[in-house]
């Protein structure tokens, strides 16, 4: 019998060109496949060229630089699960299907293009002349114009490969998966309306204010 992997073939390289097929294959075949792995790359990954794209005072010390990539692991973990439970929820409103662990699946392989141009960003302040900062008040080495534009391409690409994968894990069009999400910025929005009434009214409850 052929191990998961084999069976799921190399979804790193077909998650670029095929994400739907790919994360079908996932599913299929083991739901949890690299799911945590990616996770805790992506997070550690993206806060660890944060944290060197800092100034020095703040992104260079060793200790520093290590707490940021396990808070950074911690947080792809907790977003993962977070968006995972949001997702699943605005789906199902617009008639998806997927269940969390599918859900969370199409997030966590979506996730490839950010930490291909994350891990770009930092083999460009590596392979930099000054290399990445120290402790001794170095200048952060930038990124040039055509990294920061190649970055801002692949996350734009991992949006469109998250759109297909919800897509497709729920059972129906990228643009509904759009839709889901839009459905998630409008519910925060009034959420925040209502929080922020509801603060307004119990203030004026509070210090009551009455005119002649």
């Amino acid at each position: 019998m052929a191990s998961d992997a084999e069976a799921i073939g190399n979804p790193w390289a077909t998650i670029w060109t095929r994400p739907r097929a790919t994360i079908r294959r996932i599913v299929e075949t083991d739901v949890h496949y690299q799911v945590m792995f990616l996770a805790i790359l992506s997070g550690a990954i993206v806060w660890l060229e944060r944290r060197w794209s800092q100034p020095a005072t703040t992104g260079a010390y060793p200790l520093i630089v290590v707490a940021a990539v396990i808070v950074g692991a911690i947080a792809g973990i907790v977003e993962l699960y977070f968006n995972g439970m949001l997702l699943k929820w605005s789906g199902s409103v617009l008639g998806g299907i997927g269940n969390y662990a599918e859900v969370r699946a199409a997030i966590a392989w979506s996730r490839v293009p950010i930490i291909v141009a994350m891990a770009i960003g930092i083999a460009s302040i590596l392979l930099s002349d000054e290399g990445p900062p120290s402790a001794l008040g170095d200048e952060i080495p930038g990124s040039g114009a055509a990294v920061v534009i190649l970055q801002g391409l692949f996350a734009i690409w991992g949006f469109i490969v998250m759109l297909k994968c919800l897509g497709e894990v729920h059972r129906f069009s990228a643009w509904r998966a759009l839709g889901s999400m839009m459905l998630l910025v409008v519910a925060g929005l009034l959420i925040g309306v209502v929080a922020i009434l509801f603060v307004g009214g119990a203030s004026k409850l509070m210090h009551p204010v009455f005119s002649v």
